[in-house]
């Protein structure tokens, strides 16, 4: 979920202006939205190295 482009941005910094429920749940669809992202990117890493070591690990079989 992207978040909602007519949020009025905000500072979290701010303790005299806090942000509205709509501007916490965009900030928080957009921060989920990147962890997604990251953990994909880090699993598909994950099965790239693990694919490269069990082509290492046959090799290795096979040499001996």
């Amino acid at each position: 979920m992207h978040p909602n482009p007519k949020t009025e941005p905000f500072d979290l910094n701010d303790i005299e202006n806090e942000p509205s429920d709509e501007q916490l749940q965009s900030l928080m669809d957009a921060v989920a939205a990147q962890a997604r992202q990251r953990a994909e990117v880090a699993m598909e890493a994950f099965y790239e190295r693990l694919r490269v070591e069990m082509i290492e690990a046959r090799n290795r079989q096979a040499a001996a």
